[in-house]
């Protein structure tokens, strides 16, 4: 006998999994609130749909075939699958479930990635988290191949294109720390001293190294003493801590080691303040998902 080729009906299959259980069209119409007409219509149509004979009707009731045993297997999967999908579908829809993938530049993700992690944890603990640090370029290919949900890097490093939409946060103030009893505290610090001074920083940018050149105004063929440069802020603040380096910083990212006194504020004559601009950067064609929703509103609201 030759198959149909339709998509079976849900319905038409719940109506068949409730003959089974109950051994006749009329209990089986009742349990779906149909008429015991409508029901055999429904049962007709299914096995049209299959091709084949689900059903096999006698004096003491209904039984099924071995088709229709096969289906009603088969139905019983689809149906859990269905609900499932659809619970997590609403739960997504509520964001208590469901991923978002993130990248940060160094510099933002110092000062917003864990204040982040604790906020989607506390809020949305149903929501899996996977967050990167890395530079703006790389970070900017992965959104673009749509391998992150969205990024957060500094305003600068964004291309003009017709292809993002950005989000901008709040302003950062940036500045020089370094260890209570630095040798550079013992004097009073000029543009020339921190100049010539060994530094300590996030991989920077072409963007952002020509700000900082600006902000200690570098004469063209100065070369910034650039000694130690990671993505990890930890280990920088710990270098900081335990050397001679100067740390360039956003303020927010040594909050903690200041207040302990680990790090202290390095005042420099004439030095104008520097204040970073970061975005969240996302695709403009592609439906930001609910998960990734929650975490923009979370960093948005910090």
């Amino acid at each position: 006998m030759r198959l149909a080729h339709m998509p079976m009906n849900l319905k038409r299959l719940t109506h068949l999994l409730a003959v089974e259980e109950t051994g006749s069209l009329a209990a089986a119409a009742r349990r779906v609130h149909l008429s015991q007409p409508a029901l055999t219509r429904s049962i007709q149509a299914l096995e049209a749909e299959a091709g084949m004979t689900l059903c096999d009707r006698g004096a003491r009731g209904v039984t099924l075939t071995a088709a229709g045993i096969m289906v009603a297997q088969r139905a019983r999967r689809i149906l859990l699958e269905t609900r499932s999908l659809e619970r997590d579908l609403m739960l997504m829809r509520e964001s208590q479930l469901g991923s978002v993938r993130l990248g940060l530049g160094a510099l933002p993700g110092a000062i917003l990635l864990p204040d982040l992690l604790v906020s989607m944890r506390r809020d949305w603990p149903g929501i899996a988290v996977a967050a990167q640090v890395g530079d703006p370029a790389t970070l900017l290919q992965a959104l673009s191949a749509e391998t992150l949900d969205f990024v957060v890097v500094e305003q600068r490093t964004v291309p003009a294109s017709e292809e993002l939409d950005t989000i901008r946060l709040p302003d950062q103030p940036a500045g020089w720390y370094v260890r209570p009893d630095h040798p550079l505290r013992r004097r009073s610090v000029t543009l020339q001293a921190l100049r010539e001074a060994a530094l300590a920083t996030a991989f920077l940018t072409e963007a952002g190294e020509r700000q900082l050149r600006r902000a200690l105004r570098c004469r063209a063929g100065d070369a910034l003493q650039l000694q130690v440069e990671s993505n990890d802020f930890s280990a920088l603040t710990r270098v900081a801590r335990e050397s001679d380096v100067v740390l360039f910083a956003p303020s927010r990212a040594v909050e903690a080691d200041v207040k302990a006194r680990r790090l202290v504020p390095l005042a420099v004559a004439d030095l104008a303040p520097v204040m970073l601009r970061f975005v969240i950067v996302y695709l403009k064609r592609r439906t930001v998902a609910p998960a990734a929703e929650r975490a923009i509103a979370a960093l948005t609201a910090g």
